[in-house]
């Protein structure tokens, strides 16, 4: 009784006769999408093999992740069990991939009457097991016609009939692995941050859209792709900070962008002192003239003052005295910050607000979204925010900024990030630039996490750039540009 108990479970586990091994590309099994770019070729392999000696066939399928209907094209064997195939997405989106594996009774039966026949051994019954494999096709009319040509051995063995499909015995299907494609800007391009108010042409003046559309033309001649801005929102005023990162603001301190919200409004509101929404569409349409396209930072942080603290006070969690907990990281504070509680009873509330956020600026034109600290946020919301935004809009790319542990800016790129700042920041000996290198660009990084070689950002002034000597700028520029196909700089480098 226990021997055929045991026999039982051995068949629900591992029934099958035909097993698909080592699919590439994968990322963890193929629990996180594989990256690529439309129009590039995905080459995918396998090892497809069963017991005995049977000839098999096997097509690699995909499709859309919300079709329902698969294409399919022939895999290649490679022999040692190695099988190939490949197709090219031309839309953005998101695909999912698989791979079937059949016994193919007809070829099977086709060698081997051919091997016994070379040998000189009588395949009269071998001849009549053929008509009767070309007897199962599926269509009457095309068993009708084989079954009266399949009279003549000759014809049953010519090429005509090699890719003659029978009944797909032991059909087996992989999982779905899933695969993201984005436009090509999301791999490589040049990008240029500009800081809004500090654009102004008279000194001490507050910039405007208008003095950024007036830079336009020189950035677009240096040869950037992207323009991205840092936050162009109301600033609040509630510890708002001063010059240097002081504690205290005095009058025409403008604050830290970051800290956003104000009673003038919070992320879907801009910030007056720059100009109106009719100017930054303006400044969007100006950029696109001139072969620029606008990225904004989507910081998810806010200011005491933000709209969001008065509206849904339960988005936010509270101390023992009441009051909201700022932003820190121990040892440093940011009094002028505070974030949202990702967990709290309305959290599906909270999650959709970010969102429409998100979906509010692509309504205006916005279609790259620079990531401010997104490691400090729970990468399960990263994952559904970028998937419902990408669905409708599969043109939308994502940066990651997030100089944290390797292992969480890896995670980060998996759950959906089109890219991610790194450390080449902080990299300038060559055994550390090719450790580095070595480790982004090999497998399976390389499958999902594209790099952007940011020089120095607001703020981060690297040490080898605190001389100010001209070549380390220029050796620092063409090492980024060079060895990443995304790179960018800050401002006046």
């Amino acid at each position: 009784m226990t021997a055929n108990v045991n026999i039982l479970r051995i068949r629900e586990v591992s029934g099958r006769r035909i097993f698909i091994e080592d699919v590439y590309p994968s990322i963890d099994a193929g629990h996180f999408p594989v990256k690529r770019i439309v129009g590039e070729p995905v080459h995918v392999w396998a090892d497809i093999f069963r017991d005995g000696h049977a000839v098999l066939a096997a097509e690699l399928l995909w499709r859309p992740a919300t079709a329902g209907t698969w294409s399919g094209v022939a895999m290649l064997h490679h022999g040692n069990d190695r099988w190939t195939a490949s197709f090219t997405p031309v839309h953005a989106g998101r695909y999912v991939y698989a791979i079937e594996a059949w016994t193919d009774e007809f070829a099977t039966w086709r060698r081997d009457f051919l091997l016994k026949r070379e040998a000189g051994l009588d395949v009269t019954l071998e001849a009549e097991e053929g008509r009767l494999l070309l007897a199962e096709l599926k269509t009457a009319d095309r068993r009708q016609a084989f079954c009266k040509e399949g009279e003549d051995l000759a014809t049953l063995l010519s090429s005509e009939f090699v890719a003659v499909k029978c009944r797909r015995a032991d059909l087996t299907r992989s999982n779905a692995f899933p695969l993201m494609v984005e436009r090509t800007l999301a791999q490589a391009g040049a990008w240029y941050e500009m800081m809004p108010r500090s654009q102004g042409r008279v000194a001490r003046q507050h910039g405007t859209f208008d003095d950024c559309i007036a830079r336009l033309p020189d950035i677009a001649a240096l040869g950037f792709d992207v323009l991205y801005l840092t936050p162009i929102h109301p600033i609040g005023h509630t510890n708002r900070k001063g010059r240097n990162n002081s504690l205290s603001a005095v009058a025409g301190d403008p604050g830290s962008p970051y800290a956003i919200g104000s009673a003038q409004g919070g992320h879907d509101a801009i910030n007056p002192e720059l100009g109106t929404f009719a100017d930054f569409e303006r400044l969007v349409t100006a950029s696109a003239e001139q072969g620029l396209e606008i990225a904004l930072d989507f910081a998810v942080q806010f200011s005491p003052d933000h709209p969001w603290i008065a509206e849904h006070p339960d988005w936010f969690k509270r101390r023992p005295d009441g009051s909201i907990q700022h932003a820190e990281n121990p040892p440093k504070k940011y009094e002028d910050i505070v974030n949202p509680d990702f967990y709290c009873e309305r959290a599906d509330e909270l999650w959709a607000a970010l969102r429409d956020i998100v979906l509010f600026w692509v309504g205006k034109g916005v279609r790259i979204f620079r990531v401010d600290n997104p490691h400090t946020k729970p990468l399960p919301f990263w994952a559904w925010l970028i998937c419902e935004v990408q669905t409708a809009n599969p043109d939308v790319i994502f940066l990651s900024e997030a100089f944290t542990r390797p292992k969480l800016m890896k995670a980060l790129a998996k759950v959906g990030f089109s890219q991610s700042y790194t450390y080449f920041t902080w990299r300038t000996g060559k055994h550390e630039l090719q450790s580095y290198l070595s480790e982004i660009a090999g497998f399976p990084e390389r499958e999902y996490f594209r790099p952007n070689f940011f020089v120095n950002t607001p703020d981060i002034l690297p040490f080898h750039l605190q001389s100010g000597d001209p070549f380390i700028f220029k050796s620092r520029v063409a090492l980024a540009a060079t060895l990443s196909a995304s790179y960018g700089i800050y401002n006046g480098f």
